[in-house]
């Protein structure tokens, strides 16, 4: 994932966002302690929250306690120990960031390939290590990548099925941390409308920059714009605000059937104020340029 998905930090308080730092740096410890401390690298939020969610539907008490940071290794910080939401976290991080590296190799300008060349290696070890623990996450995946590769070779100009892909593979992820059937679908939808809006607020964000390149955007593609040619972004921002703001409404009425043991005013916070803060940065970015 992309790191979008986080709190809006100040409406947390104290506690709230040490617990949510303290998961945060747990997950970073779970990276190194089972791919090496490069895979540390592909830490980002988006993994945090997943992490997060899965151990508020356990009726157990996450473990915390104090650890060295490599940031910072003359102080210790609380992390949350290890667990089996942390290490399906962090399995979902090496698989994804696997398939990234390949999408690079496949698509971007020379600098990128050049450090999609450099990061190969490990990245097939450590998913090579991570699909033998989750081979159904590898398999949603490696399917996503090739359904989204296709529709980039088709030059599909249609958002919604440009981002079904993502929204596919997410769906998948989630029904995996369910305890029951009616949580599978309670989570499969949620999954499904997250990956929805990180595509959509992904494209959104990179619009710019993959105009200059003339790499695929189906946002490009869907308002018919050109390199080098003036583009309304007021009008796309208020188009994409609508959609996002209705698929976020969505996956929120989704999350209110869930029954959650812990950290619920953390989530809150993130679902019902990170994914509005979150827009209004990268909305924010365009203003004053039409």
């Amino acid at each position: 994932m992309f790191g979008y998905v986080k709190p809006f930090k100040p409406d947390l308080r104290v506690c709230e966002f040490d617990t949510y730092k303290a998961v945060y740096c747990g997950l970073c410890h779970q990276l190194g302690s089972s791919f090496g401390p490069f895979s540390k690298l592909t830490l980002s939020y988006d993994f945090a929250f997943l992490s997060l969610l899965q151990m508020a539907l356990d009726p157990a008490d996450p473990q915390f306690s104090k650890c060295r940071c490599m940031a910072n290794p003359l102080k210790k910080k609380v992390c949350c120990t290890e667990n089996a939401a942390q290490r399906f976290s962090a399995g979902c991080a090496m698989i994804m960031a696997y398939y990234k590296i390949k999408d690079d190799l496949r698509d971007h300008g020379m600098g990128r390939k050049l450090r999609a060349v450099l990061c190969y290696p490990f990245m097939a070890r450590a998913r090579k290590k991570a699909s033998r623990t989750f081979p159904q996450v590898d398999a949603v995946m490696a399917a996503a990548t090739r359904a989204q590769q296709q529709l980039e070779d088709q030059h599909c100009a249609s958002i919604d099925r440009a981002a079904d892909p993502t929204a596919t593979f997410l769906q998948q992820v989630f029904a995996q941390m369910a305890q029951s059937d009616a949580q599978r679908r309670i989570l499969g939808r949620m999954g499904y409308l997250l990956g929805r809006w990180i595509y959509l607020i992904d494209a959104f964000d990179d619009l710019e920059s993959d105009l200059q390149r003339g790499d695929y955007n189906p946002l490009a593609l869907q308002f018919g714009l050109q390199k080098g040619q003036p583009v309304d972004w007021q009008t796309i921002g208020a188009s994409i605000t609508e959609i996002c703001n209705l698929t976020v409404g969505q996956l929120a009425a989704s999350y209110q059937l869930l029954d959650l043991y812990h950290y619920q005013s953390i989530l809150d916070n993130i679902i019902y104020l990170g994914f509005k803060h979150t827009q209004g940065l990268i909305l924010d970015k365009y203003k004053g340029e039409n």
